[in-house]
């Protein structure tokens, strides 16, 4: 119940925000630490568009785990997907990307065959007439 003993029971209360804090300023996306701290993903957005001091802390903490969720340390090297998502250019992530895009279906030829002559070629072209 609220403070009046009316309405729904308050879900995301402090102690709750500040370990969804935590979580999202160790790299947790933000869905990510809604579920695991038991609410919706949509409940820390709501409650930031009411509270000015949450929405201060949210941010800082998307700045904060944004920077630790591409830290060079926590990338999973020799994927394309750090290459081309995180730009790293180590020699493991070039070489992953490179041989993806060696065996991609737009790199791929596929054997010309050759077709037997069915008629000589004259060099002459005969156009059929009517009548």
């Amino acid at each position: 119940m609220t403070a009046a003993g009316r309405g729904r029971p308050v879900v995301f209360d402090e102690t709750l925000q500040a370990e969804f804090l935590r979580l999202v300023a160790d790299g947790v996306h933000v869905g990510e630490a809604a579920a695991k701290v038991g609410v919706g993903r949509k409940t820390p957005s709501q409650l930031a568009a009411r509270n000015r001091a949450f929405a201060a802390a949210l941010t800082d903490a998307k700045t904060v785990g944004r920077s630790a969720r591409f830290a060079p340390e926590r990338l999973a090297h020799g994927r394309v997907s750090t290459y081309i998502n995180h730009a790293c250019r180590c020699p493991r992530c070039r070489t992953a990307a490179s041989r993806a895009r060696s065996n991609s279906p737009d790199r791929k030829h596929a054997d010309i065959l050759e077709l037997p002559d069915t008629q000589p070629t004259t060099g002459e072209t005969e156009f059929l007439r009517a009548g």
